[in-house]
């Protein structure tokens, strides 16, 4: 399982909110080409056609807007679900299930719930 976050967190600080939803998930934390080219994430990290190729069972890309470059690195995933404000981004032409929404409300209230089933 991966988690992969996008231009659409804004600021490296952002990320850690990401980050405990993968931790949530016991998944793994990945990211879009901008984000590791901006030092957020280390390189090992980016998943694209410069950067890793990835295949989980599940890829949740949260703010990622699916360039074409990124979409390569991720295109052996089992099940994609993507969550982005523009109802319009390409990642939605690939996802399984798509969430139109913010990621800054949408992330923190996922954690809780898979926190909440865990308990």
């Amino acid at each position: 399982m991966i988690v992969s976050v996008g231009r659409g967190i804004g600021e490296q600080e952002n990320i850690a909110i990401v980050q405990e939803l993968a931790t949530a998930l016991g998944a793994e934390l990945a990211a879009s080409r901008p984000i590791c080219d901006n030092g957020w994430l280390p390189m090992e990290r980016q998943v694209g056609s410069s950067g890793q190729t990835v295949s989980p069972k599940l890829y949740l890309a949260v703010g990622i807007s699916g360039a074409i470059q990124h979409l390569v690195g991720m295109k052996g995933s089992k099940t994609v679900i993507a969550i982005n404000k523009d109802e319009h981004a390409p990642i939605f032409e690939v996802a399984d299930y798509g969430v139109v929404g913010d990621l800054f409300e949408i992330v923190p209230e996922l954690t809780k719930a898979v926190a909440a089933a865990k308990s």
